[in-house]
């Protein structure tokens, strides 16, 4: 057997012992009116009723664990969402400083753009400046060329007697001078030139720097933004799977809740039917003692009547002597004789109505103390009693013993006795539930047979010891072939070992 299927045997056990409450304050109302149920003391009933407080107690237990389960995977899923809120709340800043320096690294692509042309026209003033430069240099060196020839000893003489004229003498003078001027400021152009070609040169490489330090910047701004969003998608995923895990937890939680409550109400509602039928047959049994003890009442008032008549008959004969003594001596005889004829014939309706306490038995099993035999040749399983839940690690009732045999196995009925019910009973599956009378300590005792594959008797049928009356199966609340055994007392659930073989 699992220990799942043992739990639910468990849960099984906890209910019944819940609802066994009303059903010892309906013992007790019973004894006021028939003495023969008196042997539960107050002291038993109390006692009973205090181990069915404790039962149901633990059934409750059971109910607020798996509640309690299903708070603590809440909560869990809470907090997990909410690290999620907040991861997605640092992405979306991250996303907004991405955003930005989306739009800065525009800008600088635009400035970029713009010192490019800039810088473009830099060069093209260099180039200019240079051209310039170049044809400065080249008039000067003309000039120069020009003048240098020209500078003899006879250069003022040449301007002085090749002059036919003083207007043109003072003109070459004149032009002389220009020339010399025109030197000086053709020199004068080219330091300024130079000047601007050195300024035009310094503004590129200004314009160059800063275009490399623009796009440096924006590399190194971009690529940690960018790892910023992969470590916060990173932990964004995380959450998320965290939160799927935790959303997965507490519907397992709820499912467990679920079932924990759906097999509580089927057992209520079995063990309802099961208590339903005992108090019937209880009421039967009460109706059957009462009319013995009404039979009996009547049988004793006509013997006493009868015996008073034979008395009279014998004053009247008792001056018959000889006669009345024969007479008397005969019917005394005739009287000891049907008496001890009475005794034999109740000595064994008695024998025949109760269950020897031998073990001897009809049957070749292996017979108890209160003549109980083994219902499957199989060994015990699942003992009666506390056991510990393997899941919601706590410890719940088993009010029965499980015995596993394969399907199709056959059960007998452990003791002679009246079918109460035969049939599906919610947990149970196909169910039997057999009364033998106030078989154990002057008790109401019943065996129930769960789980049963097929059922071959009827209720109000009347059965014998190791009679057949099914097959071990797996239905109702099972997750294994085998038989589910219980003995009750009164209704109240016990031992099964203590009684069957």
């Amino acid at each position: 057997m699992s220990h799942v299927h043992a739990d639910r045997h468990g849960r099984r056990g906890a209910l019944g012992r819940r609802l066994a409450t009303v059903f010892v304050a309906a013992t007790a109302s019973t004894a006021l009116i028939a003495p023969l149920a008196g042997a539960d003391t107050l002291s038993n009933l109390r006692a009973d009723a205090k181990a069915n407080a404790a039962q149901q107690n633990a059934a409750r237990n059971a109910i607020a664990q798996s509640q309690e389960n299903v708070y603590s995977a809440t909560q869990r899923l809470l907090d997990s969402q909410a690290q999620l809120d907040e991861a997605q709340a640092v992405l979306a800043d991250i996303s907004v400083q991405l955003d930005a320096a989306r739009e800065n690294d525009a800008r600088i692509a635009a400035d970029l753009k713009a010192a490019q042309e800039e810088l473009e026209r830099a060069k093209q003033r260099v180039a200019k400046a240079e051209d310039d430069v170049e044809a400065q240099l080249a008039l000067i060196g003309s000039a120069a060329r020009e003048s240098f020839q020209q500078q003899t000893d006879l250069r003022g003489l040449t301007v002085v007697f090749g002059s036919e004229s003083p207007a043109e003498l003072s003109q070459r003078l004149q032009w002389n001078t220009t020339i010399f001027d025109t030197q000086a400021a053709e020199k004068s152009r080219l330091d300024q030139v130079l000047a601007e070609l050195e300024a035009a040169r310094q503004a590129q490489a200004e314009i160059e720097a800063r275009i490399a330090a623009d796009k440096l910047e924006s590399e190194r701004n971009v690529a940690r933004i960018a790892d910023l969003e992969r470590r916060a998608e990173l932990q964004r995923n995380k959450v998320a799977d965290l939160v799927a895990a935790n959303e997965q937890a507490r519907a397992a939680a709820q499912g467990e809740l679920d079932a924990e409550q759906a097999n509580y109400r089927t057992l209520k509602a079995a063990e309802q039917d099961t208590q339903r039928l005992i108090k019937q047959e209880m009421d039967r049994l009460w109706a059957e003692e009462q009319a013995r003890l009404k039979k009996e009442a009547e049988e004793r008032a006509e013997r006493e009547e009868q015996a008073r008549i034979k008395r009279e008959q014998a004053a009247r004969a008792k001056a018959e002597a000889d006669a009345a003594e024969r007479a008397r001596a005969k019917d005394a005889a005739a009287k000891r004789d049907k008496a001890n004829q009475a005794k034999v014939e109740s000595a064994r309706a008695d024998a025949a109505a109760k269950p020897s306490r031998s073990s001897s038995s009809s049957t070749t099993r292996a017979t108890s103390a209160w003549g109980f035999v083994r219902p499957v040749n199989a060994n015990y399983g699942s003992a009666f009693g506390q056991r510990f839940h393997p899941i919601l690690k706590i410890w719940r009732a088993h009010n029965g013993v499980d015995m596993g045999a394969r399907t199709g196995t056959p059960i007998y009925a452990a003791q002679s006795g009246t079918v109460l019910q035969a049939g599906v009973n919610g947990g149970f599956g196909q169910y039997v539930l057999i009364s033998h009378g106030r078989l154990v300590d002057g008790k109401v005792t019943t065996t129930g047979y769960a789980h049963q594959s097929r059922i071959v008797v009827r209720a109000g049928q009347k059965v014998q010891r190791g009679q057949l009356i099914g097959y071990v199966g797996n239905t109702g609340l099972s997750t294994t072939p085998h038989l589910h055994f219980e003995v009750r007392l009164n209704g109240t659930p016990v031992n099964p070992v203590r009684y069957v073989p």
